[in-house]
């Protein structure tokens, strides 16, 4: 199986921009407003990326259970354990969930988990939606988009109160449909990966591409408050895919991407699991002292991004810490696996 290093550059850095949405959120200042609005390429490019690992690591005869067994292997055990954590510590400071199991299994036990539950879905649908790519492309692509910004539209005006939606059991925004294209786009890329350093020429063209799209997503933060916290707008949309066809160019121009950055790389799922837990014990200790102590958005996001990273490698040296979120022996972890 082909080894792509860019996976590395993409993944450390949708993982410290996650970490800057949560930061950020409700932030009122228009520069904190500006940082989580372009940092919310993010989730949706995680999406991105695990259609691409599980496009270039397939193999040829895969059966239905053995790549769901295999895939949910590493997500759902993590998933499961990290939602009783968030659980349990919103219940020990003050806050229970009223209906704790049907938030555990809808991905609602903390703010990011969500994603982990949408992942969850893809896991589920992965080999019907790489057969269907790998067999009418164009159609499939052009399914997929339109589902997805049809419904993002409505979400859309939803937040802007426009339209009313029924009050379903799971909300529009935990379906797989909204993020359709994400990860069938990465499917699509991962049979289509660009190869080569990039030109002058192109890198300069995807500048222009990704400028264009990040001053669209902060003109309509301006214009419209209501849709800043929705990581699904067409803008979003249109954003994720200039960021990926960048940050892919600029990572081709090295061999291989630094130690650091391979680090957080591997790291990046524990990371994703755990930061909101730092940030959580934090505000609650620094809430409780006679002085509270406030912390500018870049100091804790430093504290959330080194305190994540921190209980991520320990999570990867216990026996059976990849169960937990961190990172799998490197004897057996998968490069292109998402």
């Amino acid at each position: 199986m082909k080894r792509y290093s860019q996976m590395d550059g993409l993944r450390a850095v949708a993982a410290a921009a996650v970490v800057m949405i949560h930061v950020t959120a409700g932030a009122q200042g228009w520069l904190a407003v500006s940082c989580n609005q372009l940092a919310r390429f993010s989730v949706p490019l995680f999406l991105v990326l695990s259609g691409f690992g599980h496009a270039a690591g397939s193999r040829e005869g895969d059966t239905w259970w053995p790549v769901c067994r295999r895939r949910l292997g590493r997500v759902l055990p993590a998933y499961l354990i990290w939602s009783v954590v968030y659980l349990l510590v919103d219940a020990a400071f003050g806050k229970p969930h009223p209906q704790p199991v049907r938030d555990l299994l809808t991905g609602n036990a903390y703010m990011h988990l969500y994603y982990v539950f949408i992942l969850i879905q893809f896991v589920l649908l992965s080999l019907l939606l790489q057969r269907a790519v790998e067999r009418f492309p164009a159609v499939t692509l052009c399914i997929a988009g339109t589902v997805s910004l049809l419904l993002q539209g409505v979400l859309c005006l939803q937040a802007l109160g426009r339209v009313k939606l029924p009050a379903f059991p799971v909300p529009m925004v935990l379906w797989f449909a909204p993020w359709l294209l994400f990860y069938v786009g990465g499917l699509w890329l991962g049979k289509h990966p660009a190869q080569g350093v990039p030109s002058v020429r192109r890198l300069l063209g995807l500048a222009a591409l990704w400028g264009a799209s990040a001053a669209l997503v902060l003109l309509t933060a301006k214009r419209f408050p209501a849709v800043r916290s929705l990581s699904l707008r067409p803008d979003l949309t249109l954003y994720v895919f200039a960021s990926w066809l960048l940050l892919w160019a600029l990572c081709s121009l090295l061999r291989d991407m630094p130690r650091p950055v391979r680090a957080v790389s591997r790291l990046s799922f524990g990371l994703y699991l755990a930061h909101p837990l730092v940030m959580r014990l934090w505000l609650e200790w620094t809430t409780r002292q006679a002085q509270v102590i406030y912390l500018k958005f870049w100091q804790l996001w430093l504290l959330a991004f080194a305190g994540g990273l921190l209980i991520s490698f320990l999570l990867s040296k216990l026996p059976f810490g990849s169960l937990l979120g961190g990172a799998a022996p490197r004897k057996t972890n998968r490069q292109t696996e998402g």
